[in-house]
């Protein structure tokens, strides 16, 4: 495992699933961080997909980061779990005999530095957080789809579609590349990105973390996550062997889907879990959910399954094990 840092020579567009038509939609929208997937045709295995600008790593900011609500310049903190009430669902938390309202921020991303500072050590505080567009610059193109016999345009067929523009580079966190990384095709219109450097990833993905019965930990989710049957409180999971119980989550999904793959529903990156633990045993900071997702053959009327370990091999369901309580 070894983080790959590319380099964009132009343009980037990842695009979604949303229905896109000319003449329907008109727009379509590049999402980033896009799914592991769009970058399988360079590796076997992609754990997640980081930025790196001035010396630093940024990863998708955790979904249980929240600030004050409708207060100027309000700080960025990690939701506690200890500080009673925290009314789930309303953004209510008790402060010195009073309810202050506070909302989620959603979006946005947070340097390696920090997350290993309030996250993998628990430091009390607030930290800074980034936008999109303090890496990359959004760029709306127009265009018209054409006749393919008469090469002439289509009456009511103009669309736009986003573009991205790196003002940093990609890094991704990966193992087993198929083929010589030189200057390699990324994204929709398989632009070419220059490969820059491989470094050794961040030390703290290779520590161990005693797991402790009873315990609450968090799970922040490096690639997209799936889970069968879906996420709910309550339910039980597998993380590499180990039992764990779902207390709650923050995060929000998308559908994620493949040539010859059924559509999915999956957490996006940056998602966290709060687990509690119902074994003890040993984890690697950087880990699996297991789960598998069922696929149904409609034409040969038979339930199959895809294969557990190449769905985890190739780097779905990864994420970083913090401690909550």
């Amino acid at each position: 495992m070894k983080l790959y840092l590319f380099e964009p020579y132009d343009v980037l567009t990842f695009g979604g699933l949303r229905h896109f038509g000319a003449g329907e939609s008109h727009v379509q929208k590049a999402e980033f961080p896009p799914p592991i997937m769009r970058f399988f045709e360079l590796f076997e295995k992609v754990y997640g997909v980081f930025l790196y600008k001035d010396g630093e790593f940024f990863l998708p900011l955790p979904f249980d980061c929240i600030k004050q609500r409708k207060k100027v310049d309000a700080k960025v903190f990690r939701l506690p779990y200890n500080i009673p009430p925290v009314i789930k669902g309303e953004g209510l938390i008790s402060e010195e005999g009073r309810l202050l309202a506070f909302e989620q921020i959603g979006s946005g991303f947070i340097k390696w530095s920090d997350f290993v500072k309030f996250y993998l050590e628990g430091a009390e505080g607030n930290f800074d957080v980034y936008g999109l567009k303090d890496f990359i610059r959004k760029e709306l193109r127009v265009g018209i789809a054409l006749n393919k016999d008469t090469r002439t345009s289509e009456e009511g067929m103009l669309y736009s579609q986003d573009f991205l523009r790196f003002d940093c580079q990609i890094g991704l966190l990966a193992e087993a590349p198929r083929e010589t990384l030189y200057y390699n095709t990324m994204g929709g219109e398989k632009k070419i990105a220059k490969f820059v450097k491989e470094v050794e990833p961040m030390k703290e993905l290779n520590n161990s973390i005693h797991i402790k019965r009873d315990r609450v930990y968090g799970f922040y989710c490096l690639s997209h996550l799936f889970v069968d049957g879906g996420l709910e409180v309550g339910k039980e999971i597998k993380i590499c062997g180990l039992k764990f119980k779902v207390e709650w989550y923050f995060g929000s999904s998308e559908w994620v889907s493949g040539f010859a793959k059924p559509f999915l529903q999956m957490l996006k990156p940056g998602s966290l879990l709060w687990l509690r633990a119902l074994e003890e045993g040993g984890l690697k900071r950087l880990c699996q959910i297991e789960s598998k997702p069922p696929v149904n053959n409609v034409k040969g009327r038979i339930k199959r399954e895809w294969n557990l370990d190449n769905f985890l091999k190739r780097g779905w369901n990864c994420g970083i094990l913090v401690e909550v309580e």
